[in-house]
């Protein structure tokens, strides 16, 4: 059963952003956008700047909606429109938009907690691993940020930061897994070469995984490695919770902790599984997601936290070693 839903979320997912837009596609969209064309001297193509302010943004908005009402009284149903559903939108000084606005304001707040817990890990001076906690808050700053730019102007340039971000913070974050649940690779000449020879491994990874999508940009190939990292840190850490559970006899509060960020995390995936008409025009399925998220930074805060108040009673290195 575990197994049918695994393959479900991945092809849906790695479906997501390859699948034909009805919307765009559609005589009424075309017609109308090449009036916009004509009227604003707009590019002939979407995915450009000039598409995401001003007069030629507001044209193309008007034609998004005169299509999506012509396909709810024809064929019953709202189209999606470059591979995302109509929102409202907002305007901003300077002839900006919010095309997304409670995506922007969950994105927002996602880079205040992911902030929060960058100062966090800054004050744990005797956190292990410590610059690779700080590496990873960064690594977030820059992915929600990305995240909020590409919500409030969709364009190929913030669009490409999004996928490129979302793909480097759930790298670093299959890599924290490995190193947290490998505690004892510390402690031998062989275990940090080790990790040295896995900080290779991930960089190249990454390097090829940007040149190739530099390259031709592959959606449904950048979802699929998001989407297996994700499952392999997600199996790392339920792996490791099962040894604690094995040598403690029973779990601590440090292990409830991980335990909620994992099924927490997970959940959240699930939600973009849904993928409805915005609720008010406002509200879907991926602005749902980046809500559940908010509060998964500020709980790894709490978890290293806790585990670092727990070792610092005793000697650290014999508890990290026993717990492994």
């Amino acid at each position: 059963m575990i197994m049918k839903w695994v393959a479900v979320l991945l092809i849906s997912l790695c479906t997501v952003g390859i699948e034909a837009s009805p919307g765009d596609r559609s005589i009424w969209y075309q017609e109308c956008t090449q009036i916009c064309i004509n009227r604003y001297n707009c590019s002939r193509t979407f995915g450009t700047f000039d598409w995401v302010r001003g007069d030629c943004f507001w044209c193309r908005y008007e034609c998004m909606w005169e299509t999506t009402e012509h396909f709810e009284s024809n064929f019953g149903k709202v189209p999606q429109f470059h591979g995302k559903w109509p929102f409202l939108a907002i305007p901003l000084p300077f002839g900006f938009i919010i095309q997304e606005p409670a995506s922007v304001i969950f994105s927002l707040l996602n880079l205040f907690t992911v902030y929060k817990m960058l100062q966090r890990f800054k004050r744990m001076k005797d956190l292990p691993n410590r610059t690779m906690w700080l590496i990873y808050a960064h690594v977030g700053m820059f992915t929600w940020i990305s995240s909020t730019l590409f919500h409030m102007f969709d364009c190929d340039i913030t669009e490409k930061m999004d996928y490129f971000g979302a793909y480097t913070f759930v790298l670093s974050a299959f890599y924290v897994s490995l190193v947290f649940t490998s505690p004892q690779l510390q402690y031998s000449l062989i275990g940090r070469r080790l990790i040295k020879l896995m900080q290779l491994l991930f960089i190249g990874v990454f390097l090829k995984h940007f040149k190739d999508m530099a390259t031709h940009f592959d959606y449904g190939y950048n979802m699929f490695c998001c989407i297996t990292f994700s499952l392999c840190a997600t199996a790392l850490y339920a792996h490791h919770l099962y040894r604690r559970k094995i040598n403690l006899g029973s779990l601590q509060e440090p292990d409830i902790l991980l335990m909620r960020l994992i099924i927490w995390a997970n959940l959240a995936t699930g939600l973009e599984l849904l993928d409805f008409v915005p609720v008010f025009w406002i509200f879907d399925s991926h602005s749902l997601f980046h809500l559940a998220t908010i509060p998964i930074p500020i709980w790894w805060a709490d978890f290293l936290d806790i585990t670092y108040d727990l070792d610092s009673t005793v000697d650290r290195k014999s508890t990290i070693l026993k717990i492994a």
